[in-house]
């Protein structure tokens, strides 16, 4: 009973560090833009499938995940400029950007789904000898993929602190009027966010399926219900709330797997969401100051 405890732990530390990359960026997205961005989970299938073509072509090894963030920034900038941006401007408010994030996402799923007839692809990864640390066995590749969890979490903090662009970020998810006023090219901050938040969106479907070995039309979406509760947990606009709440998702799901089954463990998330709003039902407005306007 306890050494089965210690592993589902230590496979939420693992599970967590996958989620935590995806709702930092999600966090980010949303605290500036207020937009509940539901096709976050559709990019994140995009930018694995990318991934996968890379790597079924030859290009194999870690530099599939530069090639999945590359491939989730260039799609959200494509939504954001192209398709939200319009809708903000014809008056949209945060319910309806919502619906149309949630459009977007069917489109793209049933989309991918077409065009893989609908099935799952086995992910080559590099091969990854399991070693014992304590009570859990975990392998070399799963580790990496924590450590990349702490180097995305280390890299984004200073980004925001040590930077102007980063002052100019949380300046804009405080309060975008003033921001504005103060001088601060709001576009182009927008653009940053967008870049950002897609990067940090196709780094973490490529690390998804790196751990699973394997994608399909669901892979974004089936994580995306354990994303949106990480960020809204963590609180709108906060990377390191949203890796401590992701580490409260991936050791609850885990532990809920390991004492259950798999399918228990997707029960949780959703009903950890639902906690979540039920809890806090104003974070799903956004913005560190509890704005209510779209920042696009």
């Amino acid at each position: 009973m306890w050494s089965t405890f210690v592993s589902a732990v230590g496979f939420g530390v693992v599970l967590a560090s996958i989620i935590s990359v995806a709702a930092m960026g999600f966090t980010i997205q949303f605290g500036l833009t207020n937009v509940l961005n539901l096709s976050f989970g559709a990019v994140m299938t995009v930018a694995a499938f990318v991934a996968y073509l890379a790597n079924s072509h030859g290009v194999g090894g870690w530099s599939d995940l530069a090639i999945g963030g590359v491939a989730g920034a260039a799609l959200t900038l494509l939504l954001g400029r192209g398709i939200f941006k319009p809708y903000a401007r014809r008056g949209a408010q945060l319910f309806e950007m919502m619906m149309v994030t949630l459009g977007l996402s069917l489109i793209i799923d049933y989309a991918v789904q077409a065009i893989s007839h609908n099935n799952i692809y086995q992910y080559a990864v590099l091969p990854s000898r399991p070693f014992q640390l304590g009570a859990i066995l975990i392998t070399h590749t799963q580790l990496i993929i924590v450590f990349i969890s702490i180097g995305v979490l280390v890299g984004l903090l200073a980004l925001l602190r040590l930077t102007k662009v980063g002052k100019a970020l949380r300046a804009m998810a405080a309060d975008p009027d003033l921001a504005r006023a103060c001088g601060i090219r709001t576009g182009q901050i927008v653009v940053v966010t967008w870049l950002l938040s897609g990067f940090l969106c196709g780094l973490a479907g490529v690390v998804y399926i790196i751990n699973t070995q394997s994608v399909g039309y669901t892979t974004g979406e089936l994580f995306l219900p354990l994303v949106v509760a990480a960020a809204i947990l963590g609180g709108a606009g906060s990377p390191l709330g949203a890796v401590l709440a992701s580490l409260i998702m991936g050791i609850v799901t885990e532990v809920v797997s390991a004492f259950g089954s798999d399918s228990y463990s997707t029960v949780a998330g959703f009903g950890i969401l639902v906690l979540v709003l039920l809890s806090r039902p104003g974070s799903v407005r956004g913005g560190q100051a509890g704005h209510t306007q779209l920042t696009l």
